[in-house]
């Protein structure tokens, strides 16, 4: 009996040193290798509203960020993000209009239209480099303004003045106002029409004023829409333009401001409905890639036998089409993870620029959702055009949306210009 108790024991601690071997063996399980791919995806075909240049051209001014250190940011972006195409035009409503005026001028009276009372006129003076110097024209004193009913035939000391109040340089300085301007405001009972104003204190003849006449809260504002950016392949800017409460055809005449100050007159004309103001050959691009272009627009017309005048201005940025990304996008991935993209762009000249997009994966829905934003921007040359998308496999997987991944929101831009020169609602299905 006692030998059978002992052979028991044994044969149950052999069982035991056995079972410590297995467990041995599955600690010191070595892992799986990491699987590591490289694919290439094609770009999707362009949707509406996407936008890209054509031809590429080479920026003939110095750019603006000439750093060429690499920069990569990858942000964590909630699913409930709504990824929205850029806006590439914008309306702009005027109920003023402005003229500039030399000093002789003022001094004999000039002739403004007032389509409703209470207007404010201000006059401002300005600044001439014309003739190699800063000069800066005198501030008016307003007691020296006046304003009359144009065609009245009464003398100067008899007339009606229509001028309500007045505000000194001083007072405007403390309304934000600092150009040394002096505004005055029109009577109540001013009615719509002609009006004269001059003043009467010796100016010098070829100083600059401009005059600005503001109809706040008038029923005829004009509405501005244009683009937010104009490439210089193109020779004209297209705009639309209404005048509210009016169905009058109007005739506008367009200048463009340059970054610089300089003006150039623009020619207008109306192509299948589509208004189009034609862009000057000589000096068309501004000079520098700071700041931003401006179109202005000036009507002057009759509503109901009233007149109206308006102007609108409108900033705009002028930009040389200097890259575009290439089709094919090569993309790393780990453990059927996306771990990077690398974009390819066909640029002629050196210079700084930015690619961005968005990763987005699969909901229980079927629904597109936002996982993060890549953006990276490095210094690329003709003969190193590539930069590259890092992704995060961890905020992938924390996200909990599902595979097919996609790159929406593709943007590029050349950072030397401050231009955006593509938009790719969505860009690559990552699978």
């Amino acid at each position: 009996m006692n030998k059978l108790t002992h052979l028991a024991t044994i044969l149950t601690m052999a069982s035991m040193l056995v079972a410590c071997q297995d467990d041995s063996k599955t600690e010191t399980k070595e892992p799986e290798a990491a699987k590591s791919l490289t694919k290439t995806f094609t770009l999707a075909a362009p949707q509406l509203n996407d936008f890209s240049v054509a031809d590429i051209d080479a920026p003939t001014s110095p750019p603006i960020n000439t750093s060429r250190d690499t920069v990569s940011f990858i942000t964590k972006i909630s699913a409930e993000f709504k990824i929205a195409s850029p806006s590439t035009s914008h309306s702009i409503h005027s109920d003023e209009y402005w003229t500039k005026v030399s000093g002789a001028e003022l001094n004999s009276g000039v002739a403004l239209t007032i389509s409703q009372a209470s207007s404010v006129i201000r006059i401002s003076p300005r600044a001439d480099t014309s003739s190699g110097a800063l000069i800066h024209s005198k501030a008016i004193s307003p007691e020296n303004i006046q304003l009359l009913k144009q065609n009245d035939k009464t003398s100067n000391t008899k007339a009606k003045s229509y001028i309500k109040s007045l505000a000194d340089p001083q007072a405007l300085a403390t309304a934000g106002l600092t150009d040394d301007s002096s505004a005055l405001l029109l009577s109540a009972d001013a009615k719509a029409g002609k009006y004269r104003l001059r003043v009467n204190e010796k100016l010098q003849p070829n100083a600059s004023y401009m005059i600005n006449v503001k109809e706040k809260n008038s029923p005829y504002q004009l509405k501005l829409t244009s683009k937010n950016a104009v490439s210089s392949t193109q020779t004209s800017i297209p705009f639309e333009l209404e005048l509210t409460n009016s169905k009058t055809v109007l005739k506008p005449s367009a200048s463009l401001k340059h970054a610089d100050g300089s003006f150039q007159a623009l020619k207008v004309e109306q192509i299948n409905g589509q208004w189009q103001a034609k862009l000057p050959v000589v000096n068309a691009m501004p000079s520098n890639n700071l700041g931003l272009s401006e179109i202005q627009l000036q009507v002057s017309t009759q509503v109901a036998g009233k007149a109206v005048v308006r102007t609108v201005k409108k900033a705009f940025k002028q930009f040389v089409p200097s890259a575009k990304i290439q089709p094919q996008i090569t993309s790393q991935w780990l453990n059927g993870l996306p771990e990077s993209l690398t974009v390819a762009l066909d640029m002629s000249q050196a210079g700084r620029f930015s690619v961005a997009g968005y990763l987005t994966g699969v909901d229980q829905l079927g629904i597109d959702r936002p996982i993060l934003k890549t953006e990276s921007a490095s210094w690329l040359t003709p003969n190193s055009t590539e930069i590259t998308l890092k992704l995060d496999a961890e905020l992938i997987v924390k996200s909990g949306l599902n595979p097919p991944y996609k790159l929406q929101g593709l943007t590029l831009k050349d950072q030397g210009q401050m231009a955006r020169l593509s938009y790719q609602a969505h860009g690559l299905t990552l699978n």
